[in-house]
């Protein structure tokens, strides 16, 4: 999946460090599920005074999108509250594709 994860920063120039942080937290979703088909990773910042860093990471399973969106003081932080968000949104739909398979068989 490393060719279909996107990096996008919005409006803000980011490290060739946190770019390979951010490709690299997102390929560890395939261990939860591996039907993953692409991932876009989008980094921005708040406007506020404590001027968080956001990062919003949005991936394709089969007919689906899921994406999470969070804040944190550094890009890292806010990379992982949204693979943890993830995590917990793909095994919810991988135990959703198995309770429909048993009925259908």
């Amino acid at each position: 999946m490393d060719e279909d994860i996107q990096v996008t920063a919005r409006h803000v120039d980011i490290s060739d460090r946190v770019r390979q942080y951010a490709v690299d937290r997102t390929q560890k979703l395939e261990r939860f599920y591996d039907g993953i088909v692409s991932a876009h990773v989008i980094l921005s910042k708040d406007n506020s005074p404590a001027e968080n860093k956001t990062a919003e990471i949005n991936i394709d399973v089969y007919q689906k999108r899921l994406s999470a969106t969070d804040n944190g003081e550094t890009y890292d932080t806010a990379i992982n509250k949204c693979v943890n968000a993830l995590r917990r949104q793909l095994e919810k739909y991988k135990s959703q594709l198995r309770s429909t398979d048993k009925d259908a068989h």
